[in-house]
C-alpha cells in the first residue's frame, strides 16, 4: 500500500500482473453468484483475495467502479453477518472474535481502496464533465465505508485510526473542490437520495454524540436516526452559534467542541451548528409514545443527544494519575448482594462481641452447643470400618463378572452404603440453591486505578475478568479501606474505551454517593399486591449539591408516581417516586417521598395474638408438630 497523489491510500499497481480471471462486470457477476453463501469463512476469503487482486490490476476507472459496485452489496451482506459474532455481545472479545473483527476491517479497507483507485485515476487524468458522475459516486462510496469503519470502532469502544479521519477529510475536500458535494445519488440499496455533504455531516454528528458513553445497540440506533436530522445541521467555514463543533480538515483528529479546541497554524477549519437540530430533537422527544418502535431506547438516545449537543464539555476537576488497585463490584445486582453480605457480617460481628460480654451464664450453654456440634457428625466405629472396607469396591460395576463380591450373595444387587453415598451426591448437585449460583456469579473484582478526581475514577480491567453484563450506564460499587475502616461508594459507568495495546478495558466512572444502603422494594398498586421484592440501592442525601435521598432501581419495572414498599434492614415504609434523576440501560435513579410511617420488624412480629376460645385450637396445633 502507498499514499497516492490525492493523499488517499491505494495499492501499488502491478504492470505485468494477471488476475485469476478477466475482470469484467459479467465475469464478476457470475463469480459473485457462485460464492458459497452458507460458508462465511470461504466467502470472506474469496472476496478479500479478489478485491486485493483487482486493486493491484490496471483497469479503467469506469470499469473498476462497475466491478466494485457489483461486489460491494455481496461484501456488505457478508460483513453484516460477520459483525453479529462480535457486536451486541460481551465487550471483551475472544481471540476468535478479534480475528473476525480484523477480517471485517480488511474487507472494508480493500473496498475503500478500490474507490480510492477510481478517484486517483479520474483526478490524475483530469476531471471532465463526463467523469464528474464517476468521481461523485466513488467519493460517496469511499466516505460511506470510512463511516462504517468509524461506526465499528465506536461499537467496539476502540480508538479510530488517525488515517481514517485524515482520508475522510481529504475526500470531503475533493468533493467540494470539484463541486460534487451536493449532487444527489441513489444506489443499489434503494436508500433515500443523499449527497456527499449529508453523508459527511452524518459521520461528524456521530463523532460529536459521545458514542463511548452509549451501548452498542444505542450507537447503532443513533446511526439509523441521524439521516433524519442532517438537514437541520449547518456546516460552514464561519458560524456564530453558541456551541459549535470545530473540524480541522488538515488534521487527523475527530471534530472537537469549541471549548476544547486548540488553534493550529495550518488549520482549515469548519464549524458545525446544531441549534436547529436541537429544536427538532426536543419536538421529536415530546412526540415519542410508549407504543412506538424502540420507544424506551429511542427516548434515552434522544435525551443523550440533546444533553451532549446543548451543553459545552468542560472538566470540573483535575485528574490525578495513580497506579493502585481497588476492589469493585460491577452491576446493580452484584453490588446489592455483596453489600448486603458485608453489612450482615458486620452486624453479626458486633453481635458476637456483645455476646462475649454476657457473663458466665451463657458459658455453659456455649460449651454444650460446641460439644453438641462436635458430636453431630460422629459415626459408629463399626460402620466407619465397614465403609472403609467397601471403598475399594466403589469403583466396580456391580453387574460385571470381574467385580469383587462379598460373602453375602445379595451384595451384587444391594449395596446400601454406596447407593446412599451416590444418592446424596446427586441430591447435593440437583438441589444446588439459587443463592450458591448467585454467589458464584457475583464476585468482588480487582481493577487498576488509572487516574482519579473528586468526581470519579478511571479504572482499567482485564477483558477476561470483565463480566458479560458490563456496559455503559452500569452501577459499580467501590470497596475502599480494610477491616473496620472499610466503606462502600457507588458510581455509574459513563464511558467505556478499549486500550490500543493489551487486552484491557478502561471505564470512566462518576461517583454518585458514599455509604449506600441495600434495600428491597415492592411495587404497590390497587390491582395486585403479589409483586415480588426486587433489589435496589438507597443513596443518602447530598447536602452539598442540594439533592435529597434517592433510590436506584432496575430500568424496567418502575416509573414516576409508583408506590413502593421499602424494606431497609429492620425497617419498613412506603414511598412514592416523584422525579427521575438519571436513567440508563441498566438502572434508573428516582427521588421519592415517604407516604407512611416507619415500622420495624420487631413491631410487626410482636402483634397481639388472638385469644384461644376453644380447647380444640390446642389440638389443631398438634398436627403441625407431628
Amino acid at each position: 500500500m502507498k499514499q497516492g497523489s490525492t493523499g488517499l491510500t491505494i495499492r501499488e499497481l502491478q504492470v505485468y500482473r494477471k488476475p485469476a480471471f478477466e475482470l469484467t462486470p459479467k465475469n464478476i457477476s457470475l463469480w459473485s453468484e457462485q460464492l458459497p453463501a452458507a460458508n462465511l469463512g470461504e466467502s470472506a476469503q474469496s472476496i478479500y483475495r479478489m478485491l486485493a487482486d483487482a486493486n493491484q490490476t490496471i483497469v479503467e476507472p469506469e470499469r473498476r467502479l462497475q466491478i466494485i459496485n457489483i461486489v460491494e452489496p455481496v461484501a456488505l451482506k457478508l460483513v453484516s453477518s460477520l459483525e453479529r459474532q462480535f457486536i451486541n455481545n460481551h465487550i471483551s472479545l475472544s481471540d476468535k472474535q478479534r480475528k473476525i473483527a480484523a477480517l471485517v476491517q480488511a474487507i472494508q479497507t480493500e473496498i475503500s481502496m478500490g474507490y480510492h483507485a477510481v478517484i486517483e485515476s479520474v483526478i490524475s487524468e483530469g476531471v471532465k464533465r463526463s467523469s464528474r458522475k464517476v468521481l461523485s459516486s466513488a467519493i460517496y462510496q469511499a466516505i460511506k465505508y470510512h463511516g462504517l469503519v468509524i461506526l465499528r470502532c465506536y461499537q467496539l469502544y476502540a480508538s479510530v485510526p488517525g488515517r481514517v479521519w485524515r482520508e475522510l477529510y481529504r475526500l470531503y475536500q475533493m468533493s467540494r473542490d470539484h463541486q460534487v458535494d451536493t449532487l444527489e445519488m441513489k444506489f443499489n440499496d434503494n436508500s433515500l437520495l443523499t449527497t456527499n455533504k449529508n453523508l459527511f455531516v452524518k459521520i461528524m454528528l456521530l463523532a460529536t454524540a459521545n458514542p463511548y458513553q452509549l451501548r452498542q445497540s444505542e450507537i447503532e440506533l443513533v446511526w439509523e436516526l441521524l439521516p433524519n436530522y442532517v438537514e437541520f445541521c449547518s456546516l460552514e467555514a464561519h458560524a456564530f452559534s453558541k456551541n459549535p463543533f470545530f473540524i480541522n480538515l488538515n488534521s487527523n483528529l475527530p471534530p472537537t467542541q469549541k471549548s476544547l479546541y486548540r488553534n493550529q497554524v495550518d488549520e482549515n477549519k469548519l464549524k458545525i451548528s446544531v441549534v436547529a437540530l436541537l429544536e427538532k430533537l426536543k419536538i421529536d422527544l415530546a412526540q415519542v409514545t410508549e407504543n412506538a418502535k424502540y420507544s424506551a431506547r429511542k427516548t434515552m438516545v434522544l435525551k443523550h443527544l440533546i444533553h451532549c449537543w446543548s451543553q459545552g464539555t468542560q472538566r470540573s476537576f483535575a485528574r490525578t494519575a495513580c497506579d493502585d488497585d481497588i476492589d469493585v463490584s460491577i452491576g446493580l445486582g452484584a453490588t446489592h448482594y455483596l453489600l448486603t453480605d458485608y453489612l450482615l457480617a458486620k452486624q453479626d460481628g458486633n453481635q458476637g462481641e456483645q455476646n462475649s460480654l454476657d457473663g458466665d451464664e451463657n458459658t455453659e450453654n456455649q460449651t454444650l452447643d460446641a460439644m453438641e456440634g462436635s458430636l453431630k457428625d460422629a459415626t459408629i466405629a463399626i460402620v466407619a470400618d465397614k465403609k472403609d472396607s467397601l471403598s475399594v469396591k466403589g469403583n466396580r460395576d456391580y453387574l460385571s463378572t470381574s467385580a469383587i463380591t462379598e460373602k453375602d450373595v445379595w451384595a451384587k444387587l444391594y449395596r446400601p452404603d454406596q447407593a446412599v453415598q451416590s444418592n446424596e451426591e446427586e441430591k447435593a448437585v440437583s438441589l444446588r440453591s439459587r443463592d450458591s449460583i448467585v454467589r458464584d456469579s457475583y464476585k468482588i473484582q480487582t481493577s487498576q486505578l488509572v487516574n482519579m478526581s473528586p468526581g470519579g475514577y478511571c479504572i482499567q480491567i482485564a477483558s477476561a475478568d470483565l463480566p458479560k453484563h458490563a456496559q455503559t450506564g452500569e452501577i459499580i460499587g467501590f470497596i475502599e479501606g480494610e477491616g473496620a475502616r472499610q466503606h462502600w461508594s457507588i458510581g455509574v459507568v459513563r464511558w467505556v474505551r478499549r486500550r490500543v495495546k493489551g487486552n484491557y478495558i478502561q471505564m470512566g466512572v462518576q461517583l454518585l454517593a458514599p455509604n449506600v444502603l441495600p434495600i428491597s422494594i415492592q411495587l404497590r398498586n390497587s390491582r395486585s399486591d403479589e409483586h415480588s421484592f426486587q433489589r435496589a440501592l438507597l443513596l443518602p442525601a447530598l447536602t452539598g449539591v442540594g439533592q435529597a435521598a434517592t433510590i436506584i432501581t432496575n430500568p424496567l419495572a418502575f416509573n414516576i408516581n409508583n408506590k413502593l414498599k421499602v424494606s431497609e434492614l429492620n425497617q419498613h415504609y412506603e414511598v412514592r417516586l416523584t422525579k427521575e434523576i438519571n436513567s440508563s440501560g441498566s438502572s434508573r435513579q428516582f427521588s421519592f417521598e415517604k407516604i407512611s410511617p416507619v415500622t420495624s420488624t420487631v413491631e410487626q412480629n410482636t402483634a397481639p395474638a388472638k385469644p384461644k376460645t376453644d380447647d380444640m385450637d390446642d389440638i389443631d396445633g398438634i398436627w403441625d408438630l407431628i
